[in-house]
C-alpha cells in the first residue's frame, strides 16, 4: 500500500467517522480537504482539522528471534489548528481503520507556538 491509499482510506474513516477534516487554501486562493501526502506547498494555511500523511515509508526490523523482515508503515500528524477539533475521534477513526496501528498516538499539547497535534503510524498492509 503506498501514501496515496492510506490517504484514501484515511478519508474514507474519517466520513464513516463523522470527522471533518478541515480547509487548505492555497497562495492562488483555491481551497481542497486538508488532508496532505507530504508537505503542503509553500503559503498555504489550514483551518480546523489537518492531516500530514508521510510521502515516504518508514521500516522497521520487526524483532524476534531470527530475522522476520521489515515492517513498512507511514507516520501521520493530526494538527488542531482551530483549537475545536476533537482529536480523539480522528485517532480513534483512523485506529478503526488500520488497527493495530503502527506507533501508539502521541499527543504533543498545544504550546504558545504550536497547535495541539497528535503523531501516530499505520501499518501498509
Amino acid at each position: 500500500m503506498n501514501s496515496a491509499l492510506i490517504a484514501e482510506r484515511v478519508r474514507v474513516a474519517f466520513v464513516e467517522a463523522g470527522v471533518v477534516l478541515g480547509v487548505a487554501t492555497f497562495p492562488g486562493g483555491q481551497t481542497a480537504d486538508g488532508l496532505t501526502v507530504g508537505d503542503w506547498p509553500e503559503g498555504t494555511t489550514v483551518t480546523g482539522l489537518e492531516v500530514i500523511i508521510s510521502a515516504n515509508p518508514r521500516q522497521r526490523v520487526v524483532p524476534a528471534f531470527a530475522f522476520l523482515g521489515f515492517q513498512t508503515s507511514f507516520p501521520i500528524r493530526l494538527v488542531n489548528q482551530s483549537g475545536q477539533e476533537d482529536l480523539e475521534a480522528a485517532v480513534n477513526a483512523i485506529a478503526e481503520a488500520f488497527w493495530p496501528l503502527a506507533d501508539d498516538p502521541a499527543l504533543l499539547e498545544e504550546s504558545r507556538d504550536y497547535p495541539e497535534q497528535v503523531t501516530l503510524a499505520v501499518t501498509a498492509d
